[in-house]
């Protein structure tokens, strides 16, 4: 009999991507039956998964609903939005958490991410998302059930929407990327449309090896002139860096004061310590050789997503 695999967020980039890898994995699709939350099951993304898999009402904020969802279920994977409040997130982690241990659930998988003030001595301490996940991902380690974690680096479609990362056209004609880092700072890049999937479903292949183990999800890392390089040959244009102050970087980002402050400590602490602290290489090239599947390249990334620049 298949176990039930539930998945939050089964309708966005992560939770899609697991549904298309189990679906598409003899062993796996086997194995389990996934039932895809939402809170909006009546949403055409969810109208369009219910061709494949089970599809009901799981709002993070009403318990009743939630714990109508996960009866029954053997797996959870849990995803959940970078609420603003730390609060927020963290209890409704907790809630999923507590009821999935209460309707008997056997294993939890949490999309989780690298604690920046832990890492960083508490020098950065604006990257607030990071730091609540890690804080999440520590409360379901103290549970009395198996649980494995999936910490991913940055994702390759951000280049389609962080303005800060796409090159710009300067005044003089050429492209410039301009960060206040090194040229050699190291970032790890994920495509979590196609490979999400692969590093969780190596967890769901596999529970009791990978119990508390946590996958940090990237292709490999990559420094910002091999990103740029890249860049460059997909789109054709002569592509440059250039170093700037963070006084410049946070004019240059334009967002609001909280916004411009997470980023500027995240990036900068990418460069001192690494996305995933000073052992980010060999946690990155264990997690890429245990994924279940051959991950994708950004060089592939843009042949399939060309980065178009006017």
């Amino acid at each position: 009999m298949s176990k039930v695999l539930a998945i939050f967020g089964a309708t966005g980039q992560q939770g899609g991507s697991i549904v298309d890898h189990v679906l598409n994995d003899s062993g796996l699709s086997q194995q389990y039956k996934i039932r895809a939350i939402t809170r909006d099951a009546t949403s055409e993304k969810a109208k369009q998964l219910k061709d494949k898999v089970e599809v009901v009402h799981g709002d993070v904020l009403d318990r009743s609903s939630l714990e109508t969802a996960l009866t029954g279920v053997h797996t959870v994977f849990i995803m959940t939005a970078p609420f603003l409040s730390p609060d927020v997130e963290y209890d409704t982690v907790k809630t999923i958490a507590d009821i999935a241990l209460e309707k008997d659930a056997k294993y939890i998988i949490f999309s989780t991410l690298p604690s920046v003030h832990e890492l960083s001595g508490g020098k950065y301490t604006k990257v607030t998302p990071f730091d609540n996940k890690a804080k999440c991902e520590q409360y379901i380690r103290g549970l009395p059930i198996q649980s494995a974690f999936c910490s991913l680096g940055s994702f390759m479609e951000n280049f389609e929407s962080a303005s800060y990362l796409t090159p710009r056209k300067e005044e003089d004609g050429t492209w410039v990327v301009a960060l206040h880092v090194s040229p050699k700072m190291q970032w790890p890049l994920v495509n979590a449309v196609r490979d999400t999937g692969k590093f969780v479903g190596a967890i769901l292949a596999e529970p009791d090896k990978f119990d508390g183990k946590t996958f940090c999800g990237a292709t490999k890392l990559y420094t910002l002139e091999e990103m740029i390089a890249t860049m460059s040959k997909a789109t054709g244009k002569d592509i440059t860096y250039k170093r700037i102050s963070p006084e410049e970087f946070r004019e240059r980002m334009k967002l609001p004061d909280g916004l411009a402050d997470l980023f500027m400590e995240m990036i900068a602490f990418l460069d001192e310590t690494g996305y995933f602290g000073p052992d980010s290489e060999k946690l990155v090239a264990w997690a890429a050789n245990n994924a279940r599947g051959k991950l994708s390249t950004f060089e592939e990334y843009f042949e399939a997503h060309p980065l178009r620049l006017e």
